[in-house]
């Protein structure tokens, strides 16, 4: 016990020696063992391996972080989820530069058998120059009815009209050296077209056609009101109303002068000229009333009353009925230009339709031949209005599409080829906006053909998709013998809807392929300086004859 008790006790190690312990242990689990660097050594042929692996490891990070940075597109198609009886949007804007606003129709159809004519509650029109320019406000004409150009005589006053008439002829063919007799409407040429214009106050003429079936109800009633109007103003008088007609299939260039494009029309020219001047534009007046006996005599009455031949006659000068005040009389409208720019939308159901553009009255007539149908598509698209973010992301996915680096501008400015401009193609939600067609012959009707796809887009960053249309387009022009000329516009809706995601590749993928690059580069590299070293060293050993 005394010996155990002399014997030095043992004391607990120190802290320096846990530590040495510890770092013992943690050591023997490293997988990265380091050799001494004075037990290493290196090599030329290694360093050129070493700097053309960092370089292609730097080469390869910089790719995959662009490719990271650049989102793609995963497409798939599905059957369109369009429900039944959902109703697709048509919108236009289409300008003619001969097809006056006056006569202008947006008729549309499909292949149910739904057909509505001259459209206007969504339809405006916007009178144009003959270069194109704007005249006036845009016009809505939801309130013009199946008599916006006046009624027609009725049977009786038909009747009557013709009574007078044959009346009149009788009577003159009794007594033809009586100057008392009313003048007939006078018929006009060229030459005394100009003669009239210059010697009366008010010269009312109507241009018609022998072949136009409302020319034909309309003739008794203007040349009983020609009788009329002349007893009340007689030849000889310095202030008077004069009726007269033109034939236009005989003084074709006459009418065309004079921008008639519809038959009958009945123009007002006072002063020698039916222009109304508005601001730099020149309009024309013509007559919207009935077309009756009684609605014509007492229009021209109301042009020149009697106390304005009374004030005349007292200082043996001519009458003045300006063409303002021929205006201000409900059955005048000013016949502003004789372009239009047709603007609007429809509501179709999805099954093939058209949408047709022509010419259309209850009350005129129209010849063929005389109609120019060329027109400039400002723009055509299905559905809502894309912004310009949305429209760049659509043409970003389709150059994506096609293999393309950059997305062509859908904003470009048009170009010319063979006499047709087309615009920027690159746009495939409005393929014809800034397509000119021209009609370059008589009795040309233009057709268009579109073929649409919905496709759905979401792009990257946005959690809501939005809708957009596109389509492709082939037109073509064609002589008509059988209907008027006219712009069609077919549609043919697709079965299949596109669907379209923009998304980025996930953060763990690409951290992923960063260490797959190092880490593989890395090993290739390493096992090709092996091999290298190893093909030296035999090398040597071959120069100094102790291999083997």
């Amino acid at each position: 016990l005394e010996l155990l008790a002399l014997s030095p006790r043992r004391s607990p190690p120190s802290k320096p020696t846990m530590g040495l312990f510890s770092r013992a242990k943690l050591r023997s689990v490293d997988f990265y063992r380091k050799i001494p660097r004075d037990m290493s050594e290196g090599t030329v042929p290694g360093s050129v391996i070493s700097i053309g692996s960092a370089l292609l490891i730097a080469l390869l990070l910089v790719s995959e972080i662009g490719r990271y940075a650049t989102p793609t597109w995963k497409t798939k198609v599905v059957v369109d989820r369009s429900l039944d009886g959902d109703m697709m949007k048509i919108n236009f804007n289409v300008s003619f530069p001969a097809l006056s606003c006056e006569f202008a129709s947006v008729d549309v159809g499909d292949a149910m058998g739904l057909n509505r004519y001259n459209l206007t509650k969504t339809v405006f029109k916007r009178a144009l120059a003959r270069d194109g320019t704007p005249l006036g406000a845009i016009e809505w004409d939801r309130d013009r009815g199946p008599n916006a150009h006046g009624r027609h005589a009725d049977d009786d006053e038909h009747a009557g009209a013709v009574d007078l008439v044959r009346s009149h002829k009788e009577l003159v063919a009794r007594t033809p050296e009586d100057p008392s007799h009313p003048e007939p409407v006078h018929d006009l040429d060229p030459r005394s077209f100009e003669k009239h214009k210059k010697a009366s106050t008010v010269l009312l003429v109507n241009y018609h056609a022998p072949w136009c079936p409302w020319c034909r109800r309309l003739e008794p009633t203007w040349e009983a009101a020609g009788i009329k109007v002349h007893s009340k103003y007689p030849k000889g008088s310095r202030n008077r109303v004069v009726l007269a007609k033109v034939d236009c299939t005989r003084h074709l260039n006459l009418c065309t002068r004079e921008q008639v494009t519809g038959y009958p029309t009945i123009r007002v020219y006072t002063e020698g000229s039916d222009d109304v001047a508005i601001g730099n534009q020149h309009d024309h007046a013509s007559y919207h009333g009935d077309r009756t006996l009684e609605a014509i005599t007492e229009f021209a009455f109301h042009l020149l009353p009697d106390w304005k031949i009374e004030e005349a006659d007292k200082t043996e000068s001519r009458a003045v009925v300006t063409r303002e005040e021929a205006l201000r009389h409900e059955s005048v409208r000013a016949v502003k230009g004789p372009g239009c720019s047709v603007t609007g939308f429809v509501l179709a159901k999805k099954v093939p339709g058209h949408v047709w553009i022509t010419a259309n009255s209850n009350s005129h007539s129209f010849h063929p031949e005389e109609m120019n149908m060329t027109h400039t598509v400002n723009h055509l698209f299905f559905g809502n209005q894309l912004g310009r973010n949305k429209l760049k992301a659509l043409e970003r996915y389709k150059a994506a599409d096609a293999g393309g680096t950059q997305a062509p501008d859908p904003f470009a400015t048009t170009t010319r080829d063979g006499g047709r401009e087309r615009g920027a193609s690159s746009n495939w939600h409005d393929k014809l906006a800034g397509v000119t067609f021209r009609s370059l012959q008589t009795n040309v009707t233009h057709e268009h053909y579109l073929q649409t796809v919905l496709t759905t887009l979401r792009p990257a960053g946005s959690y809501v998709a939005y809708h957009a249309y596109e389509y492709t387009q082939h037109s073509h022009a064609l002589v008509t013998t059988r209907e008027l000329p006219r712009a069609k516009f077919h549609f043919n809706p697709s079965p299949v809807q596109v669907v379209v995601t923009e998304e980025r590749e996930p953060f763990y993928h690409f951290i992923t392929t960063l260490m797959a690059i190092v880490g593989g580069v890395y090993s290739v590299c390493g096992i090709a300086d092996g091999f290298v070293h190893n093909t030296l060293n035999m090398m040597r050993k071959f120069e100094l004859g102790k291999q083997g």
